[in-house]
């Protein structure tokens, strides 16, 4: 991953990175050299843009030794298709984080809402096909089996 300028956001290109690593309903092991390697920063900033996606809710630290951290990423961000949002989100107390009413344009980009398990309740009945029954993307092979 390149950096494309410094006045980019870094926080959100390094949980991007992050969450491609999902599987299932499990926290991320992340290696901190290995992953600030891969994104060109030094162990410090990424360090310090990870812990400013888990100041915002983005992330949930659950440990940190020597050089690997767990995390969970909050199910309002990212997901694999299949899992329950609810447990992760139960889990770690997520808020619902959802973009605004005028997206980038606006001038907070996301909009904040406190953990509830109603409100998460409603996420899962709004889109449970994507949860329960994903699509299958016959065309890779990947997803096809």
């Amino acid at each position: 991953m390149s950096w494309a300028n410094d006045d980019g956001p870094k926080a959100m290109q390094i949980l991007m990175l992050l969450y491609v690593g999902l599987q299932g309903d499990a926290p991320l092991r992340v290696d901190v050299a290995a992953k600030a390697e891969e994104c060109g920063v030094t162990t410090e900033e990424f360090r310090a843009e990870v812990a400013w996606l888990v100041e915002h809710r983005f992330l949930a630290l659950d440990g940190d030794v020597g050089e690997v951290l767990r995390l969970w990423v909050n199910p309002s961000v990212a997901f694999l298709p299949g899992t329950d949002p609810r447990v992760a989100a139960a889990r770690h107390r997520f808020p619902y984080i959802t973009t605004a009413g005028r997206g980038m344009k606006a001038g907070e980009p996301v909009a904040v809402h406190p953990y509830e398990p109603g409100l998460w309740e409603a996420v899962y009945d709004r889109q449970r096909d994507m949860f329960e029954d994903p699509p299958v993307f016959s065309h890779c092979g990947l997803h096809a089996q």
